[in-house]
């Protein structure tokens, strides 16, 4: 059976991207595949899988004999070697390079609405912040990481804030459900997102596309592909995305171009090398927000004259008076690259894979999407070395035993957060991350078709914070709305001058407005260090050779950390453990497939990152450990070849999730917490408990359903009509469980219509998505101090449309 990582087929554009799972094939599985519609040529539909993760699939997990009428076979490498995806005994979902293009996808936010069992939001600036079934973490400084390990070409990548400029030129996504302890390891709690660029090969090709949308969005973006030997070749590629803001202020708005470059040489049969390099550019005013009550619909922007309106009626608890406008100074100015490779070499003995990378971020932003102001500037670099060892496939038993490095370096001359009457100023920071971890996997035939596996990994961490914070108030000193000329801090980098009592406490300063300014500066320096062992066991087996039952335990664990405050600010490692139990399968000789999950997990001090106050008052960005929670569900994904040119999808995915403990304390500060939980007041701080309510970012159903038309044409020419839906119900999107934080349940669609030429040397289409134009909230935040609660919602894009054409060559 042909295994295909990934068809160009245009039969097949769109129907990758429906049901959050996409599958690389043609309709008509024979034909050769053509350059996709609106896309170039990916992988010819033969191709083996690339070398440097070549791993024969064993005689008992070889993909079933495929009719030629029938679906096609994918081949992906999520537990480290090349299998079919059918005969995967994991819960992984697959987006082909052509489905990430044709759904516009262009940051980490926009795979949501292509699999169900994901949620990415923007935060503030350039962070996402990833969920799988409910299991992630809000993050939103150079001190928070996330739950779910994001991987670009074999390579984990920390910064939550680097996660964008990947998403062009891909052979595929891999999204993992479910912790990853033992493979991925690091920060792998609720799953893996492995984004796979396209390997260069050793003949002349290459595409080039354009594409003009509403918002003058503009997009250009092309390959070349040139050999320099037989066995060597050179990939370049790149992008060009622009378009206006989503947002009336001009936010939301797009400004990249990106390049990568792709070496791949093979001097002999069982040695072969990929090396790949990447550049990255983000512009324009980034990331918007906008206030819940003046009605998302409109999406005025919190630095429009209808949010300056609002902002002066909303009582300051520390100024005296309402808040002034955000001045329109948000922008960015961000830039990423970095080198990697792969080596691998097959001996009789087995295959030994090496993975050296070297990553480098830098951010330079200002924001107001969270209702006031974050100013950052940050550098960081990341080097990380993976080696691994694979015994041969044939053998009854099989092993895979590996050790990973990891080393980061960051540096922040500035992180200010600036709320008019509460300021925190965080300067020089320093930060320091040294993980290492060894792992194992085993796998056992019990018989030809029965197979038992474990897995272990210990890790080590070590992590060091240092810098100063320095933590501001003025405070109307006549008491609440008693100073109507009170002066706020200016939205600048260079804080207010001060002075420093030799206690680090700031010397007072009243003036004649009523304003008494108060304060600290508290130097940080932290260190700390988290070891886990975390382990794998499961079972599968080949009821047949085109139906598989597996199930499996296994645990994650996420380090601890630190955050900027003058109390403790150190938080503690979250754990989970998953229980899973799946069925792949395919029927009607081999035209439906059905792919059933079960999962039960049990998560354990979950990390949350918020805006909040610490014991004096200030304005921080806590992260703390919120007790335990229980995630349960099923999820059914299917594809049903109806015809030789018809081809339906559905997703279908129900979580029943809830907190079973979520206590936590704040402090008696700022009046009490504005929170839709249960708050019982203390001696010194609120107790708030939300135990008993789902977690954000885990509703209870989300569907995906779409369908895939071919039309042939006498001439050899045909039309494409693709059209997918997806539909969500209703929401939590920010940590205070207010209602102006829910997202109502709603429905969005798509359509592609595209015309490909006889033998698909250039195409012409249009799209359209979120036909509807359905309002969506991404993530929600309180305006920190605002007497009155008031939520600034970031929003999904709105409807978006234009036309598209390419040519291959």
């Amino acid at each position: 059976m042909k295994k295909l990582i990934l068809s160009a087929s245009s039969h097949f554009v769109m129907a990758m991207a429906f049901c959050g799972q996409a599958y690389a094939q043609d309709v008509r599985a024979p034909e050769p595949a053509p350059a996709a519609a609106q896309d170039a040529p990916v992988a010819p539909q033969t191709a083996p899988a690339p070398a440097a993760e070549a791993a024969s699939v064993p005689n008992a997990n070889a993909p079933a004999p495929q009719n030629s009428e029938g679906l096609a076979d994918i081949v992906v490498t999520a537990q480290r070697r090349s299998e079919n995806l059918q005969r995967a005994a994991i819960a992984v979902s697959v987006l082909g390079g052509d489905a990430i293009r044709s759904a516009n996808v262009a940051t980490s936010a926009q795979l949501s609405s292509l699999v169900p069992a994901l949620q990415v939001s923007n935060g503030n600036g350039a962070y996402a912040n990833f969920y799988i079934r409910g299991v992630g973490n809000f993050t939103g400084n150079a001190l928070t990481e996330s739950a779910i390990a994001f991987n670009y070409d074999g390579a984990y990548v920390a910064r939550p804030s680097s996660t964008a400029g990947f998403f062009y030129d891909l052979e595929r996504v891999e999204v993992l459900k479910g912790p990853q302890g033992t493979l991925y390891g690091r920060n792998a709690t609720g799953g893996a997102i492995n984004v796979i660029p396209h390997k260069a090969d050793f003949d002349w090709s290459g595409y080039g596309n354009v594409q003009y949308g509403n918002f003058n969005a503009v997009q250009l973006d092309g390959a070349i592909n040139a050999p320099l030997a037989s066995n060597a070749g050179l990939r370049i590629s790149g992008i060009y995305a622009t378009h206006d803001g989503y947002m009336k202020d001009g936010t939301d708005d797009q400004k990249d171009f990106g390049m990568r470059a792709q070496l791949r040489w093979e001097p002999t049969s069982d040695l072969s090398i990929n090396i790949g390099a990447d550049y990255f550019q983000q512009k324009g005013k980034g990331s918007g927000g906008t206030p819940y009550s003046l009605g998302i619909d409109n999406r005025y922007g919190n630095f429009s004259p209808q949010a300056a309106a609002l902002y002066q009626t909303l009582p300051h608890v520390l100024g005296g008076r309402t808040f002034d406008p955000l001045p329109d100074i948000g922008f960015q100015n961000n830039e990423y690259y970095g080198v990697n490779a792969t080596i691998n070499y097959k001996t009789d003995i087995g295959n030994f894979t090496v993975i050296p990378s070297y990553r480098h971020s830098k951010l330079d932003f200002t924001t107001g999407n969270i209702g006031f102001f974050i100013m950052q500037k940050e550098a960081f670099n990341q080097i990380s070395l993976e080696g691994r060892y694979a015994s041969p496939e044939s053998l009854p038993i099989r092993v895979l035993i590996g050790g990973y490095y990891f080393r980061e370096r960051g540096h922040d001359p500035y992180n200010i957060i600036q709320n008019e009457f509460g300021l925190v100023d965080q300067t020089d920071q320093r930060y320091a991350t040294n993980s290492a971890a060894a792992f194992g996997r085993a796998t056992y035939d019990i018989t030809q078709n029965l197979r038992i596996n474990g897995g272990l990994r210990y890790t080590n961490e070590r992590k060091a914070y240092t810098g100063d914070i320095l933590a501001l108030q003025r405070v109307c000193l006549a008491g609440f709305m008693q100073c109507p000329n009170a002066v706020a801090f200016p939205n600048t980098i260079a804080p207010p001058p001060v002075q420093i009592a030799p206690n680090g406490a700031v010397i007072p300063q009243f003036t004649a407005d009523g304003i008494g300014q108060f304060g600290t500066l508290v130097p940080q320096d932290k260190r700390g260090t988290w070891n886990r062992v975390t382990w794998r066991a499961g079972l599968d087996w080949d009821v047949s050779s085109r139906n598989l039952l597996y199930a499996s335990f296994e645990t994650g664990f996420k380090s601890g950390g630190f955050f900027a405050t003058r109390d403790l600010g150190t938080y503690q490692p979250e754990t989970i453990n998953a229980w899973t139990v799946g069925s792949k399968n395919r029927f009607f000789n081999n035209r439906l497939q059905l792919n059933l999950e079960a999962f039960y997990w049990k998560y354990q001090d979950q990390q949350i990152s918020h805006l909040g106050l610490d014991s004096a008052g200030s304005l921080i960005f806590p992260t703390e450990n919120v007790g335990r929670s229980t995630m349960k569900g099923v999820e059914v994904e299917s594809q049903f070849l109806l015809t030789r040119n018809t081809l339906l999808n559905a997703n279908i995915q129900y979580v029943d999730a809830v907190y079973d403990s979520f206590v936590y304390t704040t402090p008696n500060a700022g009046g009490t917490p504005q929170t839709g939980c249960g708050v019982t007041p203390g001696a010194t701080g609120f107790t708030v408990n939300c135990s008993g309510r789902r977690p954000p970012q885990a509703p209870a159903w989300s569907v995906n359903l779409g369908v895939q038309q071919t039309i042939p044409l006498t001439n050899g020419a045909k039309f494409v009509f693709n059209a997918r839906s997806h539909y969500q119900s209703r929401t939590l999107t920010g940590l205070d469980f207010l209602p102006n934080e829910y997202q109502p349940s709603y429905w969005t669609g798509d359509f592609q219509l595209t015309y490909n030429a006889p033998n698909d040397r250039w195409t012409i289409g249009a799209y359209a998505n979120n036909i509807g134009n359905a309002t969506v909230i991404g993530q929600s935040y309180l305006v920190t101090y605002s007497a009155v609660p008031s939520i600034s919602s970031i929003l999904r894009p709105p409807r978006t449309y234009g036309v598209r054409a390419g040519v291959r060559f």
